[in-house]
């Protein structure tokens, strides 16, 4: 996108190298900041997308590969993941960067599970924004959706994550991702983000993360919060006008957090953008 710039980084977490990019806006810093926590195995292109629309909507991101995932070091493990979130907030707030005093968190699929859990462990996040988050990651490790997935993975994308087509290593990252779901799970955990703001965004198609779990991670919530869905998204957003929407939705929420942010940009988005189901607080619809 005209005027955002990207700059390559690095950092370690637990004596692992990770690898990722600052997308930065237009102009002089420093900015307010976010960290971008992807999924499993999450798009090669971590700049694309919300990251470039956050930055030049005026917010530095950091976007890096979790160990174990395509540039990074390590094996992928749960456990590692929420480090790495910890030192992935640490690097942002050391860049110089970013603004002081505020950070947010924003995270999709796995790495909605990711952003909960770290929340919870590290006030330095000031407010947290979700989409199709994996609500219950016990669960997930033991769904009958894992091995085909894991299957699919090694045939499409067999560097994505490290060690996958190697069935003793296979056997093992399952096997941790059991174990390590029933430690880490946001089901159990999301209420203790409270009260730093919570938004949950989430599509009626989607395949892969079910509806009714995701109301259940916002029922289960504290104050403030707010739950958007989106008619037509499935988990990818293959659809353009799904993916507008969804897109609008996050950019607007994360004005409305930022220091002295303009509320009208919040409100804006809500009466010009259809096709939702919007939950503030408790579940209303409109």
């Amino acid at each position: 996108m005209l005027g955002i710039r990207v700059v390559s980084t690095a950092f370690t977490s637990e004596g692992e190298v990770l690898r990722g990019d600052f997308v930065l806006p237009p102009g002089d810093g420093p900015f307010p900041g976010v960290c971008k926590f992807h999924g499993l195995p999450g798009s090669r292109d971590q700049v694309s997308g919300v990251a470039s629309r956050l930055a030049s909507a005026g917010f530095v991101v950091l976007t890096f590969d979790f160990r174990g995932f395509r540039r990074s070091d390590g094996v992928f493990r749960l456990s590692g993941m929420i480090e790495d979130a910890k030192n992935a907030v640490t690097h942002l707030l050391e860049s110089g960067l970013s603004t002081e005093g505020w950070l947010g968190a924003y995270g999709a699929s796995y790495g909605g599970a990711v952003a909960v859990c770290s929340a919870v462990r590290d006030e330095r996040i000031s407010c947290v924004c979700i989409r199709a988050p994996v609500y219950d990651t016990l669960a997930f490790a033991r769904s009958s959706m894992i091995q085909p997935a894991v299957n699919e993975v090694v045939r499409t994308d067999p560097d994505g994550v490290h060690g996958l087509a190697d069935s003793r290593v296979q056997k093992q990252i399952l096997e941790w991702m059991v174990k390590d779901g029933a430690r880490f799970n946001p089901i159990n955990e999301i209420s203790k983000i409270s009260p730093r703001p919570l938004f949950i965004i989430a599509g009626d198609e989607d395949g892969g993360i079910d509806l009714a779990g995701v109301q259940r991670l916002f029922e289960l919530a504290g104050e403030p919060k707010e739950f958007v869905v989106v008619e037509g998204a499935d988990h990818g957003l293959t659809d353009p006008k799904a993916y507008e929407t969804t897109i609008h939705w996050v950019l607007a929420w994360f004005r409305g957090q930022k220091p002295r942010s303009i509320d009208r940009d919040l409100r804006r988005a809500k009466r010009g953008y259809g096709d939702v189901s919007h939950r503030h607080g408790r579940d209303r619809r409109t």
